[in-house]
């Protein structure tokens, strides 16, 4: 979902640069550096650091992992993705039946539901 820059906490000025300069989203201002900013909006450089520090912290883009993007938040190829997927750790859970039924553990960094009738254990795992 792309978030427009008027969402943002940001001085009416440097907004105003912004959109002049042809930038309409976030997304948009993701990859680039200060430098490049300042020179492309005609700003200072403290002014976009500080712009670009309020962009990143608010916008949700790098927090969860997407398809097609790698631990680091870079895009990459499906097989970097895959070889990510078999190299990342496991909770045991002291169960060898348990253990094999989730293929190793209880994946780090994924959501993992337990569910079950009343009684077969599911919070003997926390």
């Amino acid at each position: 979902m792309q978030r427009g820059l008027a969402s943002f906490p940001l001085s009416p000025a440097v907004r105003v640069k912004l959109v002049t300069a042809g930038f309409q989203t976030a997304e948009e201002l993701l990859e680039v550096k200060p430098s490049e900013l300042s020179k492309e909006v005609g700003i200072s450089k403290e002014e976009a650091l500080e712009t670009l520090q309020i962009i990143r912290r608010e916008c949700p883009t790098n927090k969860p992992r997407y398809a097609g993007t790698s631990e680091s938040g870079k895009k990459c190829t499906a097989l970097v993705l895959l070889q990510q997927e078999h190299t990342q750790s496991f909770i045991i859970t002291f169960c060898s039946a348990v253990g094999n039924i989730l293929g190793g553990g209880i994946p780090l960094m994924k959501t993992t539901e337990i569910c079950g009738a009343p009684g077969v254990g599911k919070t003997q795992l926390w």
